[in-house]
């Protein structure tokens, strides 16, 4: 059996986004949000779960690109001098090396940021991160030990991916740094009791893919339950400007309500899935 579940990361980052996500819920093959509290279009993405009627959401916790969903002077260390979080996950990964962010900080700000969520009144299903940033040691215990306070059940683990057959220096990059965090990701989750998929795609393509590489991943999909993370969206004049990770976010919806995809899906057998399904097959 091959179950899919398809995620769609930064719900509330941006009203356009928002709009793109929503599509590819109500269209499309999506089928898990994950909801940004500390992104500028948060109360518009509550509005949208609201009319959808859906009954769950993933948490997906910001430490880089929004701003704290506490006031900067409570979270020095986690902000650059203009009261945000650090510009992206580098900036954050260097300050955490050079051991200038307070693990502290981290929890009291993650934790806001879940209080935020659970009023939203959608069961949490699972816990996910911008920018991937659980994947480290130290973020990730603090990941676990949120989930547990919080009774959330599951959380994305990243795994390792195939290498396209046309791979790119920056795809073999990513796929290094899955092989080193892996493992240790997989032994702290186990040691929890903390749920993951047992298998993950998106990470080498994150922000980039299209009709015809999501074709390749599904056709080669594994057997078990599979979370593809995704990153659909509309591109606005301001995401244009000011948020080029997002370039081919309307390319990335496209091959989302692909009707190819969608007849790849059903030829294959493929079952898409929530959390939520998931989980009842874990007896959780």
């Amino acid at each position: 059996m091959k179950n899919l579940i398809v995620s769609a990361d930064d719900f509330g980052f941006h009203k356009s986004i928002n709009e793109g996500i929503a599509k590819a819920r109500k269209e499309g093959i999506v089928t898990s949000l994950n909801l940004m509290p500390t992104g500028g279009a948060f109360e518009d993405a509550v509005r949208l779960i609201k009319e959808m009627d859906l009954k769950e959401i993933g948490a997906h916790l910001s430490l880089t690109e929004t701003s704290p969903s506490l006031d900067a002077g409570k979270v020095p260390t986690l902000v650059a001098k203009d009261g945000r979080f650090h510009r992206n996950h580098t900036a954050f990964f260097l300050n955490f090396f050079l051991k200038k962010i307070d693990l502290l900080q981290v929890y009291l700000e993650l934790k806001n940021q879940l209080d935020c969520l659970q009023r939203v009144g959608a069961r949490i299903t699972n816990l996910t991160s911008h920018e991937n940033i659980h994947m480290v040691p130290h973020i990730l215990d603090i990941f676990v030990r949120l989930a547990k306070e919080h009774n959330i059940p599951s959380m994305r683990r990243l795994r390792k991916e195939k290498l396209p057959a046309h791979f790119s220096p920056r795809r073999l990059y990513k796929k290094s740094v899955i092989s080193y965090f892996e493992k240790g990701m997989g032994d702290i989750l186990n040691r929890y009791g903390i749920a993951a998929t047992d298998h993950f795609l998106g990470f080498l393509d994150a922000g980039n893919i299209r009709e015809d590489s999501l074709l390749v991943m599904l056709d080669s999909l594994e057997d078990g339950t599979t979370e593809l993370m995704t990153h659909p969206g509309f591109l606005s004049p301001e995401v244009l400007d000011k948020y080029k990770a997002y370039l081919n976010c309307e390319a990335e919806l496209a091959a989302l309500v692909s009707r190819r995809v969608k007849r790849l899906i059903q030829n294959k057998g493929i079952k898409l899935v929530t959390y939520g399904e998931f989980l009842k097959t874990k007896g959780i």
